[in-house]
């Protein structure tokens, strides 16, 4: 992601800025080796908006595996850890270097399951939180500075597993998780600056949430969203639904704030989210029925708009082209592609957020080559989008397949 200024936004995401009112500031210690040259330079090729010219290429992770926490960080995208084919967890990053075309291997400090990952700043690729073989919370942060090719750690105040992340330019909020107590899900917010030093908040929120955290860097805004809550934290049986909680996280020059989002319109588990030009979709994921007069589990195809010049979720929701639980979401340019997370298409869906709809018609629709379940999806300067390990055969093996998607124009 490229570096922002957080004090200078323009159109709906200055309008966005202007309307929130802050409920908490918040603020940012330092963190073993590849190397690549050139990976932290900002500038970014531009994306081809003719989905139907995009290019493709296949490549292969050095380890098969699953369960992969991915992120971008200059002309880099990095894959790290995973679980592999006999249940173990990796400790494995494999780099890809847009620039170069080349792949690279390093390791973080500890293999762990549950771990996250996020970007920082236009430099930092931070790989946060997990669980141990005991399957105690972890606090430790490995961190990956682009502009040096050295790994360092850092600690978050509260350990917890898969956390969410969301990058605002020069802060990056990773947000609650998997607490491993009673309460089990976390209201925690470690707040990560571009010195790489740490403060901390809590989510007010009336239940621990383990949402869907979508962020638009060049707003400076994040939102937390879905996903399900705890109805009784700190009780011996947890009462888990599907949440409709949303908080704004928007930045304010070195630091950032929450407040209170409108309430998501349509609550369900499994949504996917990403963001572009202050448009926020949330699309997919399922819901649970009584397995008498409806289905256990049915799959959907609503997407969900929020608008960061409105502050307000869209009363008029769009539809996939298929239901798709999970889905990988990315946003390609002016684009938010939705892929995998069906078994009956490989085709993106893509939504133009210019136009707010998706586009139609498209002869050859950019799609996967293999369908896949737990996949890694991250983009590299906004225009080369990447798929990487995951399951296949009906989710019974782990494979190292890695398909790239190219709309760069340089």
């Amino acid at each position: 992601m490229t570096r922002i200024s957080t004090n200078f936004f323009t159109g709906a995401c200055l309008l966005a800025l202007l309307s929130q009112s802050v409920h908490h500031v918040l603020a940012a210690p330092a963190p073993a080796t590849a190397t690549d040259t050139d990976a932290s330079d900002s500038s970014a090729p531009g994306y081809i908006s003719d989905a139907t010219s995009w290019g493709f290429a296949g490549a292969m992770l050095s380890v098969p595996r699953s369960s992969i926490a991915a992120t971008s960080v200059g002309h880099l995208a990095l894959f790290a850890g995973g679980r592999l084919q006999n249940d173990s967890y990796s400790d494995v990053v494999d780099i890809f270097n847009r620039r170069t075309n080349k792949w690279t291997t390093a390791r973080l400090s500890v293999a762990r399951s549950e771990v996250s990952a996020g970007s920082l700043a236009g430099r930092y690729a931070l790989f946060a939180g997990g669980f141990d073989s005991s399957f105690r919370p972890m606090k430790v942060v490995d961190v990956y500075d682009a502009e040096t090719a050295q790994w360092s750690t850092i600690s978050l105040n509260t350990p917890r597993g898969a956390p969410r992340f969301l990058d605002l330019g020069d802060t990056t909020a990773i947000i609650g998780g998997l607490s491993g107590d009673l309460q089990y899900l976390s209201r925690a917010v470690d707040y990560i600056g571009a010195d790489l030093s740490v403060s901390n908040a809590t989510i007010p929120s009336v239940y621990p949430q383990f949402g869907l955290a979508v962020a638009d860097g060049d707003c400076g805004l994040g939102l937390f969203t879905s996903g399900y809550q705890n109805n009784k934290p700190g009780e011996r049986f947890n009462d888990f639904q599907a949440s409709n909680q949303s908080t704004l996280f928007t930045a304010n020059a070195s630091s950032a704030s929450f407040s209170q989002a409108p309430a998501f319109p349509s609550p369900r588990w499994g949504a996917g989210g990403a963001a572009a030009n202050g448009l926020f979709a949330v699309g997919g994921g399922h819901l649970f029925g009584d397995g008498t007069t409806e289905p256990l589990t049915t799959v959907v195809d609503r997407v969900d708009l929020f608008s960061a010049s409105t502050g307000q979720w869209s009363n008029n929701p769009l539809k996939l082209s298929v239901p798709r639980d999970y889905p990988m979401v990315q946003a390609v340019g002016d684009y938010i592609v939705f892929a995998g997370g069906s078994d009956i298409s490989k085709d993106f869906d893509i939504l133009d957020t210019r136009s707010g709809s998706f586009i139609q018609g498209l002869q050859h629709r950019p799609a996967l080559y293999t369908l896949r379940t737990n996949a890694a999806a991250v983009t590299i300067d906004n225009c080369l989008m990447i798929v990487a390990g995951g399951l296949v055969n009906q989710s019974r093996n782990a494979t190292a397949s890695v398909e790239m998607f190219n709309a760069c124009r340089t």
